[in-house]
């Protein structure tokens, strides 16, 4: 399993045999590994505000859980459309607005803010999901890096093939009042 840490004082942690319900702000839910090469699983569809945007409706998208990835990651048809529906202002005038931008898997929404889904610097505001292009039959693929990640506990069941999620409990974050992992079954 992996907690990574929010910010620089707070320390992250890799655990082998198990999870640790202690950095947990939620229930833990699976989801069936799609490429046992890989830790990938499929994702059912994108959301803005909670609502599917239809952006994986002829075949569900795939997703790979990847520790070891900096940023995140998705194909160009894709992020495009993502660029066109936040309307990211490049002078970061309506950064305080943007809706939460979510990833279903499973039955469940997992949700960003936009300070985690946005690249804000001197230069302005832009979307911090990349274009990436993979071919089949490894791709399409969206790759989960670190920004989702920290907002994520997630475990890996290599005998089980299926990867866990959770809303990592960081500093300030209430289970009670959350609204960032939405549990669509509730």
């Amino acid at each position: 399993s992996f907690f990574f840490g929010a910010a620089d004082d707070e320390a992250s942690e890799v655990t082998f045999g198990e999870w640790r319900e202690s950095r947990m702000a939620s229930k833990l839910f699976w989801v069936p590994v799609s490429n046992p090469g890989y830790w990938q699983v499929e994702m059912d569809d994108i959301t803005i505000k909670n609502k599917k945007q239809g952006l994986c409706k002829d075949k569900h998208c795939q997703v790979a859980v990847d520790t070891g990835t900096s940023l995140m990651a998705g194909p160009t048809d894709i992020v495009n459309a993502l660029v066109d529906r936040l309307h990211v202002a490049t002078d970061c005038s309506n950064f305080d607005t943007l809706p939460v931008l979510g990833f279903q898997l499973s039955n469940h929404i997992l949700n960003l803010r936009a300070e985690e889904y946005v690249d804000r610097g001197e230069d302005g505001c832009s979307l911090a999901l990349m274009t990436l292009d993979i071919p089949p039959p490894k791709g399409p693929l969206f790759i989960f890096g670190d920004p989702f990640l920290r907002k994520y506990y997630t475990v890996y069941d290599r005998e089980n093939l299926k990867v866990g999620f959770a809303l990592a409990k960081h500093p300030g974050v209430n289970s009670t009042t959350q609204t960032t992992l939405i549990d669509l079954d509730q």
